[in-house]
């Protein structure tokens, strides 16, 4: 009997970025709470293979109902490209897109 080999996952070859939440868990959110930081409740940090964080993430409601998502690049700006998947297609921001007035 042959032992199968387990499979490399996207996140060991470095393809895709691994998340790693900032609170795994309720009683970590209840200590960031209490200690005033709740703006950092819900980050997600996206490691490369070398363990190195390339972006932060969290997604907010606004009054209006609307989700906002939030991309916060820890690495240099040209070196992040964000896609939209919805409904009506794909839409892709290049870096240096859209620059600040």
């Amino acid at each position: 009997m042959t032992q199968s080999q387990p499979e490399i996952s996207p996140y060991d070859t470095g393809a895709r970025c691994e998340p790693k939440l900032w609170q795994p868990n309720s009683e970590a959110v209840d200590a960031v709470m209490r200690s005033g930081e709740a703006e950092d409740i819900g980050n997600v940090d996206f490691t490369s293979d070398e363990d190195s964080t390339v972006v932060t993430v969290h997604v907010s409601r606004s009054d209006d109902g609307m989700y906002t998502v939030h991309l916060m690049p820890m690495c240099s700006d040209d070196q992040i490209r964000v896609e939209f998947h919805g409904e009506k297609g794909l839409v892709v921001i290049e870096p240096g897109a859209s620059q600040p007035a």
